[in-house]
């Protein structure tokens, strides 16, 4: 059987009072403890960094590759890693332009 809370308001107190607890054990501030909210420019940006970062790791990868300092193994994967997002990256280009071409040709 469930146990009826005599007075809700001290019940809410106190669960306050474990909530802020619980934020000062971790050693957070509420103000911390607020998560920043994404932006779709922001993940845009992210996703951008994260490509070029891969290129240019295929491309050190490849030059490596022809010196025969990196092992073929680290090479190919690096190579595969960059040859993949060029190709996820020319496929939302495409996407891009030819979402902007559809809106140019939309009756006003």
């Amino acid at each position: 059987m469930v146990d009826m809370i005599a007075n809700p308001a001290a019940a809410a107190s106190a669960y306050a009072n474990m909530a802020k607890t619980a934020v000062a054990s971790d050693g957070m501030s509420s103000e911390s403890a607020a998560v920043p909210k994404a932006s779709f420019g922001n993940m845009l940006e992210d996703v951008a960094r994260s490509s070029i970062q891969t290129m240019k790791t295929g491309e050190k990868a490849s030059a490596a590759g022809i010196a025969g300092t990196m092992d073929p193994l680290a090479i190919t994967q690096a190579v595969t890693a960059a040859k993949l997002t060029l190709d996820t990256v020319v496929a939302v280009r495409d996407a891009a332009v030819e979402a902007y071409n559809k809106i140019q040709g939309m009756p006003i």
